[in-house]
């Protein structure tokens, strides 16, 4: 992606790194570091473009990252990028969601709900 600005290029690199450190290794996914990231990367104002998802974008970072480690782990990788793309899935649905109407309002506090 030749269009991020520098803080969304660090978040997709801090992913790719995150693939690289759990690729070939017994470890899974951080999801707590993978939520913060993906949030992160929303909130900076990430954008899919339909042509490449945030799944291969990050994909291909970490096979420039970990070139030998992703080239004999082609599925691991794929798995492992899914797995982001899914939680960053997740964010994009929970930020796009609006509260509803039914859920009525609360008072932030006990002066604000009497003439106290």
């Amino acid at each position: 992606m030749n269009d991020c600005n520098p803080e969304i290029d660090a978040q997709l690199n801090a992913l790719s790194d995150l693939c690289c450190e759990t690729l070939g290794t017994e470890r899974t996914l951080d999801p707590d570091r993978v939520q913060r990231l993906t949030k992160a990367l929303l909130m900076s104002g990430f954008v899919q473009k339909d042509s490449q998802p945030l799944s291969a974008e990050i994909g291909s970072r970490a096979r420039n990252r970990c070139l030998d480690t992703a080239m004999h782990r082609g599925g691991e990788l794929k798995a492992i990028t899914e797995s982001i793309q899914k939680a960053f899935n997740r964010q994009v649905t929970w930020e796009s969601v609006q509260p509803s109407k039914d859920s009525g309002t609360r008072p932030a506090n006990i002066s604000s709900a009497t003439d106290a």
